[in-house]
């Protein structure tokens, strides 16, 4: 009889595996990664509004700012409860979009008011004007 000759298994070496789980945990948190960093980006109403100031349901100070920044583009204006807030008590800081409010003295509201609070911003495309608008509400609570 002739013995064949046979060759020997090969095994996979522990560095091979540990090679190969690092490999896959590599993977998955660039997977993961990749999108929690485009999660945020689309900002809010399809890109249109890139931060509500604050976010909404936020627990914010009676004394704090409030506002939107917008996307390139547009412009807004600001209501608390329901009461505008006049142009010329916002801060507008046009070359960012951006519009807030710190209430104060002598302005429509010296403090927030205490428990929850809503703003609706009115915005545009600077381009058409305020003739053709959205609104956007969100809430949040002063503490």
């Amino acid at each position: 009889m002739i013995e064949q000759e046979r060759s020997p298994r090969r095994r996979l070496a522990p560095r091979h595996l540990a090679w190969v789980a690092l490999a896959a945990v590599a993977i998955v948190c660039i997977v993961i990664a990749s999108r929690l960093g485009t999660a945020d980006t689309g900002g809010f109403d399809g890109g249109r509004i890139e931060r509500l100031i604050p976010l909404p349901g936020s627990k914010i100070l009676q004394q704090d700012t409030i506002g939107i920044d917008m996307a390139p583009g547009y412009e807004a204006t600001l209501a608390l409860n329901g009461v505008a807030i006049p142009l010329d008590q916002s801060d507008v800081i046009a070359p960012i979009n951006q519009t807030t409010f710190k209430p104060g003295p002598g302005k429509e509201f010296t403090q927030l008011p205490a428990g929850q609070n809503c703003v609706v911003a009115t915005y545009w495309q600077s381009s058409v004007g305020p003739s053709v608008s959205s609104t956007r509400t969100w809430c949040f609570t002063v503490v």
